[in-house]
């Protein structure tokens, strides 16, 4: 058995700062890419995060080693025309160039080669507002680009004050980790994609990245119940699984509990006791009445869980197979019993022989022949190598994958799709806007999947449904017959399902020893809670997210339970995981058993508070209302209704700007406000500044004057606003399909303005006769009898 390395022979250079392009390099690296980063030795990141000692004795950002561990790194001065030739020459000889150029050294950009050089190399650009649009070039950075691209906004939508309850956006570094996230999607698809004359040129804008996030908010506008503005109205309350799901506070802690079937609220009813009030019909006897009540019922329910501990209550809940979980804090997931036997964290080395966990990938792969990507291996703080200025030989010719058009590198693949809900399908929605054909499993028998609103509408595009019963012999050899003919498959169902319907990984691999599988499950396919039942906004709360955002209240405002976070995030690793995968098949002839954990996906974007906890440091409960390790940043109340904006000055330029823009001479002239170190200790004072010029001005105004004076600033707005957005528009961010479904293909920008595929979502069992009479080629006399015996149904 030995180490696992799908992007093996990949050769990266990442151009640029900040924690976005330092995570999209590192996942690269994790998956065995050999990233080489131009350093120097006052970037910001050095000096952001938390610091601690190293066993040399020298003080270090943990932050800087997490984000830039297992990459080469050499000095550079572009200045210098021998370093400024050796970068030109890096670019050229590169397999992918990630680039950030609205951060780092704006020499670098004179260095590389033009979009339309034909000795460019694929690019994976991240910015702020895109490389087109009228915002194009416009200050702003991820902290920001989260009001501006509205994920703040319906986070905290709806409330009952919004004059009193501001936006609330991301929690720890989310926010660039997210653009990281997606920016190193976008570049296993630009290393896939060989297929075209000119090499991929992939624009990332981190507003586009948070609009493409707004998956319930889509999906109300579709169904046309989604009003204008923030405030809750009469009807309009946190409609998580139809308001189904409470918040009870325990004698020690809060859980988030879900009964939302009626088989779960009955075994929930006996757990609590069979309380008098449960018999009544009409508060709770069936999920519409427990739907129109579910505040009352809360409170209820809240006179029996005030006397009971919240360990107890989300053991005895689980044991009884209630979804159920703890708001866990920081430090409740250095010692989480699930993370700790998957070999989640990896340790990073400090003096004194102590050591700091940092998170690890959150899935598992191990491939054909046994190999597996190591888990739980220290963490080394990354150190300058001298005179280090090239990649290493290449040792095998970069594989292709076969089939792929330019644009749309996965076509001639097939994907066999179990998943449902929302994390598996926005997946394979993104491996179908690149081109592979998606095959929904799907079932008459199933509610679910007859529910096909705006939910369904908004992460079903590009895909084909069939209709068949797994839990059939025959159901089963239909699925086994399509294996055999496909390239990979995704599921989503409790470890159980699968494997006792013999349609497991070691089933399927079977009939198609290359398959790549993945098993996507709340916490993992391993560990003493991998059969817990699990759904995405209940891990939300289980993962840590929850405790760092707002603060808690039974009517679930702005508490990073909504909009859904943990699933859109899940399919972002799925589909980084199997584009991965599906290069290392190119390579090797071997398929993959892929194991990803949802609590793990949202664990690993945290990493400033895991980090804290794991020094023992207090951990802040702030949400984003501040840009961590930017000063003055935060979001102020502006003149208008409901107008607020987000502003941020990372830099010594943001800062001299800011002070321009508010006429602030005294702040260039104070001494100690010269410094970034200077300007954190004066936050607060700053803040109230900036909050005081804010208020007696126009939302839109005051942006406009920020920009004029090169500050990133955003107004926080909703989607109504943004799918008429000029600069969102002319991107063609969102497309409204002949259904009038709007939806999104993919969330970067590809060379001449492409996005990838999108077509309408499927009727369910719409592709009955070409799975099964154009793929499987069977005859109608044997449809006939299938259908009859209830295999095809």
């Amino acid at each position: 058995m030995a180490s696992l390395s799908p992007l093996s022979g990949v050769r990266v250079l990442e151009l640029g700062g900040g924690v976005a392009l330092a995570f999209a390099g590192r996942l690269l690296a994790d998956l065995g890419a050999e990233v080489l980063r131009p350093a120097w030795p006052d970037e910001p990141l050095r000096r952001d995060g938390p610091i601690a000692h190293l066993p040399d004795g020298a003080d270090a950002s943990l932050l800087f080693a997490y984000l830039n561990h297992g990459k080469r790194h050499f000095t550079v001065d572009s200045g210098r025309p021998e370093d400024a030739a050796r970068i030109a020459q890096l670019a050229r000889s590169a397999d992918l160039v990630l680039w950030a150029p609205e951060e780092g050294d704006p020499a670098l950009a004179a260095l590389l080669p033009g979009r339309d050089d034909p000795a460019r190399r694929p690019t994976v650009v991240l910015t702020a507002h895109g490389l087109s649009g009228p915002r194009a070039g416009t200050p702003g950075n991820a902290f920001t680009a989260q009001h501006g691209g509205g994920f703040a906004y319906h986070q905290s939508c709806p409330v009952t004050d919004p004059e009193e309850a501001s936006p609330i956006g991301c929690a720890d570094r989310e926010a660039p980790m997210l653009l990281g996230l997606i920016g190193a999607n976008a570049a296993l698809c630009a290393l896939l994609d060989r297929t075209g004359t000119a090499a991929p040129y992939l624009d990332v804008s981190a507003e586009d990245v948070f609009a493409w996030m707004l998956v319930d908010a889509l999906a109300e506008l579709h169904d046309g119940v989604l009003p204008p503005g923030r405030r809750r109205v009469k009807g309009r309350e946190i409609t998580i699984a139809g308001g189904l799901v409470w918040l009870l506070r325990c004698s020690d802690g809060l859980i988030l509990v879900s009964p939302r079937e009626d088989h779960q609220w009955a075994r929930w009813i006996t757990l609590i006791g069979e309380p008098d009030w449960a018999q009544d019909p009409l508060l709770c006897g069936g999920r519409a009445a427990r739907t129109a009540n579910a505040r009352g019922l809360g409170q209820l329910m809240t006179e029996w869980s005030v006397h009971q501990k919240a360990r107890e209550v989300f053991d005895q809940a689980q044991a009884a197979r209630v979804p159920c979980f703890p708001i866990s804090t920081a430090a409740d997931l250095i010692t989480n019993r699930q993370l700790a036997a998957r070999g989640f964290f990896r340790p990073l080395a400090l003096a004194k022989g102590k050591a700091a966990p940092m998170p690890g990938l959150p899935f598992a792969m191990r491939d054909g022949a046994g190999d597996i990507l190591p888990r739980g291996a220290p963490v080394t703080a990354p150190a300058a190598e001298p005179d280090t200025g090239a990649f290493a030989p290449h040792s095998m010719p970069a594989p292709a994958l076969p089939g792929g058009r330019p644009g749309l590198p996965l076509a001639g693949l097939r994907v066999v799709d179990f998943s449902w809900v929302v994390a598996g399908p926005m997946a394979t929605k993104m491996l179908g806007a690149l081109g592979a054909e998606i095959i929904k499993i799907e079932s008459t028998q199933r509610p679910e999947f007859a529910h096909r609103s705006g939910w369904f509408a908004v992460v079903n595009n590009n895909k084909r449904s069939c209709t068949v019963d797994i839990t059939t012999p025959e159901g089963q050899g239909l699925i086994r017959d399509l294996v055999a003919t496909s390239d990979v498959v995704v599921e989503n169902f409790s470890s159980r399902v699968l494997r006792k319907n013999n349609l497991a990984y070691e089933d399927l691999a079977a009939v198609r020893p290359d398959l790549v599988y993945v098993s996507a499950s709340g916490l993992g396919r391993d560990g003493p809670e991998r059969d817990l039942l699990a759904y995405g906004s209940l891990l939300q709360a289980y993962s840590g997210r929850v405790g760092l955002i707002g603060r808690a209240n039974p009517a679930l405002e702005g508490m990073g339970i909504m909009p859904a976070w943990t699933d859109p995030v899940t399919s972002l690793w799925e589909s980084m995981a199997i584009m991965a995968a599906l290069r290392h098949r190119a390579a090797t002839g071997r398929g993959a058993h892929i194991d990803l954990s949802m609590l793990e996906a949202t664990v690993t974007l945290l990493p400033e508070a895991v980090l804290l906890a794991g020094l023992g440091r207090p951990v802040a409960r702030n949400g984003s209302l501040e840009d961590l390790g930017a000063a003055p940043s935060g979001l102020f109340r502006c003149g208008g209704e409901d107008d607020w904006l987000a502003v941020a000055a990372p830099r010594d330029a943001d800062w001299v700007g800011l002070c321009r823009a508010l006429d602030r001479a005294d702040w260039l002239d104070e001494a100690a406000l010269q410094t970034a170190a200077g300007r954190l200790a004066a936050q607060e004072r700053l803040r109230q500044g900036i909050a005081a010029w804010c208020a007696i001005r126009d939302g839109k105004a005051a942006e406009a004057t920020l920009h004029a004076h090169g500050v990133p600033a955003a107004r926080s707005r909703g989607i109504h606003e943004l799918v008429r957005d000029p600069h969102l528009t002319e991107r063609g961010l969102f497309r409204q399909l002949p259904d009038g479904q709007w939806s999104i293909a993919l969330p970067w920008l590809g060379l001449g303005g492409d996005r990838g595929a999108l077509a309408p979502r499927p009727g369910l069992g719409a592709d009955n006769d070409y799975v099964f009479g154009d793929l499987l080629r069977l005859a109608p006399a044997r449809r006939e009898a299938l259908a009859e015996a209830g295999a095809i149904r």
